[in-house]
């Protein structure tokens, strides 16, 4: 046999070292109990458990449901001071149960129910209670970061902002920006290598790359392409755009340069773009300007 039964659980056997009067609140390590009747010391006795008592309550305010803690030097209303009041405050308190009606800050008692027996306090814990949380401050807008052996309460810094409904907000500085740089009306078939059209003080992602034409191409096809490339200081491709007979330049229009290379589109701070313009011999674009659209992503 592993177990045998004792009794229901509502009371326990309880033997005082001093006596006890009737309604007293006992703490046992985190078990409250309330003696029903006069115990004489050192003869054994019953605490109740469980059950509805009214218990004497400090100058707080209790909502339906709330948890209620024993405050063993409390200070109970219309009572004498130190000698024990229900309160709702955990810290340095023990857990007795839950509050079955609301009760004013006035009111000398609160219905509780007691739990204390049962595993229900874990149900009020807070994260304070975890071993491996540090100190917190639930400051809105503070999240819980591991520093690599706990949790640790911290503000959100760098290049955003988190509100207390969790709304997180870019910086102005780090927001998506658009530059438009001009680029002249070349002569058929000529031709720009490596021009430095773009330089960031910070690092930044570009977003997109495209092209505003300000007239009509002429002379493009198969045999007279126009190629339009965008490169990083290492010559590395960032973006490049063939145009053909099918594939005609954009007339006083604008046109996306196509998907960007996802390494060489993230620019360390100072680090060129360049431009490279590429035509057959009969190719004509018309003067344009180079649209980017980019993130800075550090301060």
């Amino acid at each position: 046999m592993q177990a045998t039964f004792i009794q229901l659980g509502d009371s326990i056997d309880y033997t005082p070292g001093a006596d006890v009067a009737a309604g007293a609140v006992v703490v046992q390590g985190t078990l409250v109990g309330v003696a029903r009747t006069p115990m004489t010391a050192n003869l054994l006795g019953t605490l109740a458990v469980r059950g509805v008592f009214d218990v004497a309550k400090a100058a707080v305010a209790f909502t339906a449901g709330a948890a209620v803690y024993w405050d063993d030097d409390g200070d109970p209303v219309g009572g004498t001071a130190g000698t024990g009041a229900a309160t709702t405050t955990r810290t340095s308190n023990t857990f007795m149960g839950f509050a079955l009606a609301a009760a004013s800050e006035t009111a000398t008692t609160v219905r509780t129910a007691l739990r204390s027996v049962e595993a229900t306090a874990a149900e009020v814990l807070g994260l304070a209670d975890l071993s491996d949380v540090g100190a917190l401050a639930y400051t809105a807008g503070r999240i819980l970061v591991a520093d690599g052996d706990s949790y640790e309460d911290q503000a959100v810094s760098g290049d955003a902002t988190l509100s207390g409904a969790g709304v997180a907000t870019l910086n102005d500085a780090h927001a998506e920006q658009v530059i438009r740089i001009p680029v002249e009306n070349l002569a058929a078939g000529a031709d720009i290598a490596a021009r430095p059209v773009f330089v960031h003080p910070r690092a930044c992602t570009l977003v997109s790359a495209g092209i505003l034409t300000e007239g009509a191409p002429a002379g493009v096809d198969d045999s007279n392409t126009a190629v339009v490339a965008l490169k990083d200081d290492a010559g590395n491709t960032i973006v490049t755009k063939t145009y053909d007979t099918g594939t005609q330049p954009p007339s006083s229009d604008y046109e996306d340069l196509g998907a960007l290379d996802g390494t060489h589109k993230v620019l360390t701070a100072a680090e060129h773009v360049t431009l490279d313009v590429t035509q057959g011999a009969t190719a004509d674009l018309p003067a344009l300007s180079l649209v980017l659209r980019f993130i800075p992503t550090n301060a």
